[in-house]
């Protein structure tokens, strides 16, 4: 599999690179700007990938796959002005129709685990390299068949992945090789863990009380999964709130938090923004 670090990528771009699929959820922005920026210049030119799937009500909430052939220029400006997060994924591909590049993508947007169906947001900068990292290299060769390479960013960093192969038609990949086994899906789960750690330590890891910065970071999260905290942004407040206060996350005022059962969830955060060391 050739994924790399590719800080240089980005400038690849060109027209080499003439497709990028957008997390409409991002911001209202990012709808905006299609309607703008290619609804306006070429009407048609792309398709919101919920379309025609079970969550196709939320499609405002979901990716869209945008052609930019005729948008000269339109991927420098995406990355000027989405300078801090990048809302989306390049995609290269050798395909010029876009309907049927859009019902390709779909076939990698859901991973079922039992009865349940959830979308996965491969589109997501923060979640492509945890996905590819969980794949087989049968699966990895439908996802990155010959000529297709995919780039994207995570934090500070723009990465790039394409095929090692040489040119052959893949079949689109049938039920049993495309369901994902549990084992994958907690691989996906830990690596996704993983990965947010290794982004909050090259944020906050230089501002850490610690000579361990990613060993801070991930004591720091899990104090917030003790106390019951799972979203994102509340493990980020709480190793904020940790490095303002100068605290170690082992140390017994939280270790006596956590077994504190007359607290709820947010009042354990409270205590933790406003009570001792």
């Amino acid at each position: 599999m050739a994924e790399q670090r590719t800080t240089q990528a980005i400038l690849e771009l060109a027209p080499s690179v003439p497709f990028v699929i957008l997390d409409l959820a991002y911001h209202p922005s990012v709808l905006a700007w299609i309607y703008e920026e290619i609804e306006a210049r070429s009407p048609g030119s792309w398709r919101p990938l919920l379309f025609g799937t079970a969550f196709q009500e939320r499609w405002q909430m979901g990716p869209a796959l945008v052609d930019l052939h005729n948008a000269p220029g339109a991927q420098h400006a995406l990355i000027n002005k989405y300078k801090d997060r990048f809302p989306g994924v390049f995609l290269a591909n050798p395909s010029e129709n876009l309907d049927e590049l859009a019902v390709w993508l779909q076939q990698f947007l859901f991973m079922s685990r039992g009865a349940q169906e959830s979308l996965m947001r491969i589109y997501d900068g923060r979640v492509l390299g945890s996905f590819l990292s969980v794949l087989d290299q049968q699966q990895y060769n439908h996802f990155v068949p010959p000529e297709v390479s995919w780039y994207w960013q995570n934090g500070t960093q723009w990465w790039k992945t394409s095929s090692d192969s040489q040119a052959v038609k893949l079949d689109k990949p049938d039920a049993f090789t495309w369901h994902f086994r549990d084992s994958q899906v907690d691989e996906f789960t830990v690596e996704r863990n993983r990965a947010f750690i290794n982004v909050l330590t090259e944020k906050y890891g230089k501002f850490t009380p610690s000579d361990t910065p990613s060993k801070y970071v991930d004591d720091a999260a899990k104090l917030a999964e003790a106390i019951g905290l799972d979203s994102k942004a509340d493990i980020e407040r709480v190793l904020r709130l940790l490095i303002q206060k100068k605290s170690q996350p082992d140390a017994p005022f939280y270790s006596s938090l956590i077994k504190r059962v007359d607290l709820t969830t947010y009042q354990k955060l409270d205590a933790i923004e406003n009570g001792a060391n």
